[in-house]
């Protein structure tokens, strides 16, 4: 796609170089958690005389997920408003600041009030790089990156999950970790030097510019992202105690099982990619049918084989559904528009990491234990690919693929 760049007025055109840039400063967000995770109780034990430790520490790794989830749809309107480079330069910037200062402090609410900080930047980083994705390509390249955001997101996370554990066995201790965030300093220059402030190649709408943010399509598909993010974290988060609950305790082996079941996530994401100009609808239903399969697997047939495998099939449904709900969000909004659409998916995503943990856990406690709980996330899987199917027989709802849901702006009225 050939953007304008205004501070020249000359074209300029996006490579494989931005989008990996664009797409590696979004794993800033994804790894945060997962990279402080495994040294949890070391800091539980250190700050073991501090009111609700046990709280505060379990705060400390979901709250920037949290800031993300409220803060996202500001950042994006933000955006829209005053622009993306200077901000997103702030936002590196604040992420690396605020993420090394544990590596310092002695004190558990300072450390949780940086989490804070760092949960505003990360809001900030994803939704300016996930939105000049939109901006800089158009098509099948702009479904590709917004794919690839998340299948290496993914992958990444679970080498910062090691890397996390490794470095907590250190000398330091817990803090150790924390000196990783000081690394996105490294974007800085990168930003300053490829990144340009984009502009549409044709004149802005002025009825693009004078409407009110379309919430009548985007609030629906917002919720629908919600849900479907809901689902894609419960084989994440939820995998080691699944493998537990099977009777397993070796570390190793948990570990293993986990890296296979997460393997499916990419897989999804690749097969969204490679499927992306079949109708929305048949991707959708196809989507819920494997997350619903896998939960199914879990809860029905009682080993840690079936356990792996079932989260292997839900993971794959997970990878594909999310990519696609992204980018028909983004489809459907107009350039003027664009980093307010890209806020609401990352805040529905957000949300849904934060939500999901605790709606397992309300389940598991209201109905009979953690694996009972995930055969009901499979039955709402399972409803949903039904309703979506029925759309489909009778052609209505999303009928179209990604690429046709706009001749590539998507009018507001």
């Amino acid at each position: 796609m050939t953007v304008i760049a205004p501070n020249t007025g000359e074209s300029r055109v996006a490579t494989s170089f931005h989008g990996w840039l664009l797409v590696a400063t979004c794993w800033l967000s994804s790894t945060g958690a997962v990279l402080i995770a495994p040294v949890l109780p070391l800091m539980r034990r250190e700050f073991a005389d501090t009111p609700h430790a046990d709280l505060l520490t379990v705060i400390a790794l979901v709250v920037p997920g949290l800031m993300i989830a409220l803060f996202s749809p500001v950042v994006g309107a933000i955006v829209d408003r005053v622009g993306r480079k200077r901000l997103y330069l702030t936002a590196i910037s604040l992420y690396a600041v605020a993420g090394i200062l544990p590596w310092w402090l002695t004190n558990l609410y300072a450390i949780v009030a940086s989490r804070v900080f760092i949960g505003l930047a990360e809001a900030a980083i994803s939704t300016i790089a996930t939105a000049l994705v939109a901006n800089y390509f158009s098509g099948t390249e702009r479904q590709k990156w917004l794919t690839l955001q998340h299948a290496s997101a993914s992958i990444v996370a679970v080498a910062m999950f090691s890397i996390g554990g490794v470095l907590g066995s250190l000398s330091a201790g817990w803090r150790t970790p924390f000196l990783i965030y000081g690394c996105a300093i490294i974007f800085l220059p990168l930003i300053v030097k490829f990144v340009w402030e984009p502009r549409d190649a044709e004149p802005a709408s002025p009825v693009a510019a004078r409407l009110p943010f379309p919430w009548r399509e985007a609030g629906p598909l917002s919720a629908f992202i919600l849900f479907a993010s809901v689902m894609f974290f419960v084989v994440p988060v939820q995998i080691s105690f699944l493998i537990t609950a099977r009777g397993v305790s070796e570390p190793a082996v948990i570990g293993l099982g986990g890296a296979i079941a997460n393997a499916g996530i990419p897989i999804g994401s690749f097969m969204f990619h490679r499927l992306a100009r079949w109708p929305i609808n048949r991707l959708l239903v196809i989507a819920f049918a494997l997350l619903a399969t896998g939960l199914f697997t879990i809860a029905q047939l009682p080993t840690v084989y079936t356990t792996v495998a079932g989260a292997f099939v839900a993971g794959i449904g997970s990878g594909m559904v999310l990519p696609l709900l992204g980018t028909w969000l983004i489809a459907r909004l107009p350039f003027e528009q664009s980093g307010r659409g890209t806020g609401c998916y990352m805040g529905a995503f957000f949300l849904g990491s934060f939500l999901s943990p605790l709606l397992v856990a309300f389940l598991a406690y209201r109905g009979g234990g953690l694996i009972a709980a995930i055969g009901q996330f499979g039955v709402a899987c399972a409803v949903v690919a039904a309703l979506v199917l029925m759309l489909a027989l009778v052609k209505k709802g999303a009928v179209s693929s990604v690429h046709a849901a706009r001749a590539d702006r998507a009018p507001l009225a």
